[in-house]
């Protein structure tokens, strides 16, 4: 039967005239109680299709052949009129069931046996392409706001999965690097590490479209894939890490053997120091002061050769002041409070724990956004095919 686009011809008016218009709403199917099983709301009524089918027993049938035996049901009275011969049974494998009295017959079992003769006839009349297919279940339509939460928890772990990823691919490409001396192979075993982090989150992605697509064959190839990748993220993550823990406590022992050195320095400037008398006046003052006798014409006289001697010492008394703060600035820059406090190099996380945290984070977070995604993508095409 040609599909029904719209609520106009001969179909709909009957529909109508059997009070079955309300039932169909805004939609073009209506659900009503199944004559062959008796199930409540399993008989589907598709105006696109024109066909009744139960999603209990599996029966189907023209619409127009259901609303005929609804009409000829109401017609008839007595069951007497049918006889024994013309009641088909619906299962041909199963025992026919032994025939009651005629006068302890019941309409509606009459009518019912009926509907399902002809139903079977019409069955029997189909291609075989045509027949019956299996009860479909119906499927949990999601609400809005359940797609928009799943929506924003995928983009939240898309984003922290991704942002996971780059400090992996940063690190893997740093240790990768400093793996080799030539500057040109560095780089290119850098970006190996990149690729790595990136294999890895998209080989678990892989992995979950195969095996829910029933390709297990190709979807342990995926999960192998995605293993060699994150177990190589690891790694470099790893070695980035202790690298650079190395080259602390490196940078620590030597300003803890420099400290000693340093301390004996400022010692020696603050003895000259020492020996500069006290009563030295600054450089900016003596300075200003050249300039009045230079301009008064008095260079002959002794006090402006006494201030010339006396502004010496105040430039070498300034050196010195400049020394002794650029050394304890040494100390305080290349070993910080540790050294100064004797302190031991501070304890972080272990190099491998954060590495594996780091993959998890990358691979598993980006996947499982990625999976969201994708079954929400594929629900919403289905759901539009099935329209």
């Amino acid at each position: 039967m040609e599909a029904i686009q719209e609520r106009t011809g001969e179909l709909w008016s009957l529909l109508v005239a059997h009070g079955f218009g309300e039932l169909f709403g805004d939609g073009d199917s209506a659900r009503v109680e199944c004559p062959a099983c008796n199930a409540p709301r399993a008989l589907k009524l598709s105006l696109s299709t024109g066909q009744a089918r139960c999603s209990n027993c599996g029966v189907a049938a023209p619409i127009k052949t259901y609303l005929s035996e609804l009409e000829d049901a109401e017609i008839v009275q007595d069951a007497e009129v049918y006889s024994e011969a013309e009641i088909i049974p619906l299962h041909a494998d199963r025992a026919p069931v032994p025939a009651a009295p005629k006068e302890t017959v019941a309409p509606a079992v009459a009518e019912e046996q009926v509907w399902q003769a002809e139903l079977m006839e019409e069955l029997v009349s189909k291609p075989a392409d045509e027949a019956p297919q299996e009860p479909v279940k119906s499927q949990h339509r999601r609400s809005v706001f359940e797609t928009l939460i799943i929506c924003l928890l995928s983009l939240v772990f898309l984003a922290a999965g991704l942002a996971a990823a780059g400090l992996s691919a940063f690190a893997n490409y740093q240790a990768f690097g400093a793996s080799v001396a030539d500057p040109v192979q560095g780089r290119i075993w850098g970006w190996a590490g990149v690729i790595a982090t990136v294999c890895s989150f998209g080989g678990f992605t892989f992995f979950w479209w195969h095996v829910s697509g029933g390709r297990r064959k190709e979807g342990a190839r995926a999960l192998v894939f995605a293993l060699a990748g994150a177990a190589t993220s690891v790694l470099g993550t790893a070695l980035f890490m202790q690298s650079n823990s190395d080259a602390r406590i490196e940078a620590e022992a030597e300003a803890a053997a420099a400290r000693p050195l340093i301390e004996a320095q400022i010692a020696d400037y603050v003895r000259q120091l020492e020996g500069i008398p006290a009563e030295t006046r600054s450089v900016e003052g003596l300075e200003a002061y050249l300039r009045g006798v230079e301009e008064a014409g008095r260079t002959h006289q002794k006090p402006y050769r006494d201030a010339q001697n006396e502004l010496g010492l105040a430039k070498r008394r300034a050196a010195l002041e400049a020394k002794i703060e650029a050394a304890r600035l040494s100390l305080l820059g290349e070993g910080g409070p540790a050294v100064l406090n004797q302190e031991g190099p501070s304890k972080g996380l272990p190099a491998w724990f954060f590495a594996i945290m780091l993959e998890v984070f990358s691979s598993q977070g980006t996947s499982i956004a990625l999976v969201a995604l994708l079954v929400l993508a594929s629900g919403r095409g289905r759901a539009v095919r099935d329209a």
